[in-house]
Order: C-alpha cells, then sequence, then structure tokens
C-alpha cells in the first residue's frame, strides 16, 4: 500500500542521489489510473532528480523529472509498445509527454500539459511511428 495513492509511495520517486522526492500529484495520480488500468504492478525506474544526478545521467537540460513531473516506468510483462498504448489511454499522459525506450524496455510519461512524443533508438532521437515500426507489432511479454 502506497502513502501517496493505493499503489504508489513517495519513496518510489526519490532522487538516488539526494533522496528527494518532490513530486507533482498530477502524476501519481495518472500512474495510479496507469496501474488500474494493466491490472498489474508499474515500477518506477526514475521519478524526481535533482539537477546534479539529472547532469549525471544525461537527462535533458530542461527535464520534466527536475519538476517531479515525470516517470521512467516499466509496466510489469509487457512491451514498451504495449506501455506506450496503455498510457496513451491514461488523460493526462495522452495530453502530456510519452516517450518510447524499446531497447531500453522501459517508456518515460509525463504531465507537462502539452503533447510530446518520441522514441530513442539506437542511441538517437527518432519519431515515434519509427520506433512502433521497429517493434514489429511484438505485443509479446517481455521476459
Amino acid at each position: 500500500m502506497g502513502d501517496l495513492t493505493r499503489n504508489f509511495s513517495r519513496s518510489e520517486f526519490a532522487c538516488p542521489c539526494c533522496g528527494r522526492a518532490d513530486v507533482d500529484m498530477r502524476l501519481v495520480e495518472a500512474l495510479q489510473e496507469l496501474r488500474d488500468l494493466a491490472g498489474v504492478p508499474v515500477r518506477v525506474n526514475s521519478g524526481f532528480r535533482c539537477a546534479k544526478h539529472n547532469r549525471e545521467v544525461g537527462g535533458a537540460r530542461r527535464s520534466r523529472h527536475l519538476l517531479g513531473e515525470a516517470a521512467d516506468i516499466v509496466v510489469k510483462g509487457l512491451t514498451p509498445e504495449r506501455m506506450y498504448r496503455l498510457a496513451e489511454q491514461v488523460e493526462a499522459f495522452r495530453n502530456g509527454g510519452i516517450g518510447l525506450y524499446p531497447q531500453q524496455g522501459f517508456i518515460h510519461v509525463d504531465v507537462r500539459g502539452g503533447r510530446a512524443r518520441w522514441a530513442r533508438l539506437d542511441g538517437k532521437y527518432v519519431a515515434l511511428e519509427k520506433a512502433l515500426q521497429s517493434e514489429g507489432g511484438n505485443d509479446h511479454a517481455t521476459a
């Protein structure tokens, strides 16, 4: 049981560098909605990041992680493509940012208040459609 929502706790969003967990509740509520849709756990790989940690991991200079508005997540048993399609069903993410990282096995979601889509393939940012095509419609769960 979480201390922010039924399934999410502040500690899941904490920066590994400094322990701060300044998280926007719109993000947490949208993640809870995603978790409810999936019916399986959603793991937060990266939530809030302090500026130092964001630089260390190569995050964007104006990353939404710095504002507590973003999370990199894995939905248990789903491919990144399936995670993307599920995230599209959550209004806050549909109207926010979704980044697909198929080779790393996760997606980025954020509540920026404006639609943004991207993917990262072979170390380069590409159009989301290219990444979805490269998935080849493979909807099998990841190991």
